[in-house]
């Protein structure tokens, strides 16, 4: 659908990457510029994907870069590499989902097999988990209920 404003024409559909139209005055010219520039432009959805790989593929090379033996670690990061650029022209949205899915499932075997944790997550040194006590090595506190003492013990 187009519609006629002065000698411009403006075009209402002009594509799900349009993100203006052209105000009385404009050139055609200026909106060829806009529309190189808009080309580029990745919607919210491709952008969201885009740092759900990258942080991805970082989560691998970090697990990879834990492993011991020279050797070893270099296949890993080669595999990795390799995985991810199998997958890098897909555009099937199924084949998409079921790749990151794929990943997530070997990123976390990866971790556990390498030993990896997250920086982010902290023990805390206060708690009662960390307690070191020879008598008692889960850190409960008191060795006997309340209500089992005497009235004897319980007054002083």
């Amino acid at each position: 659908m187009s519609a006629r404003n002065g000698s411009v024409t403006i075009n209402r559909w002009a594509g799900p990457r349009s993100r203006s139209r052209l105000k009385e005055g404009e050139t055609t010219t200026k909106r060829a510029a806009q529309g190189k520039r808009l080309r580029n432009v990745p919607s919210m959805k491709e952008f969201l994907h885009k740092q759900t790989i990258v942080k991805q593929y970082r989560g691998f090379l970090r697990s990879v870069a834990m492993i011991p033996d020279e050797q070893w670690r270099m296949h890993a990061r080669d595999e990795v590499r390799n995985s991810f650029a199998t997958y890098k022209k897909e555009t099937n949205n199924l084949s998409i989902s079921m790749a990151i899915k794929e990943g997530d499932r070997r990123l976390n075997e990866l971790q556990n097999m390498v030993g990896y944790t997250h920086s982010t997550t902290k023990a805390d040194a206060d708690s009662w988990l960390n307690i070191d006590d020879k008598d008692d090595p889960r850190g409960r506190v008191g060795l006997e209920w309340p209500w089992d003492k005497s009235e004897d013990e319980s007054t002083k």
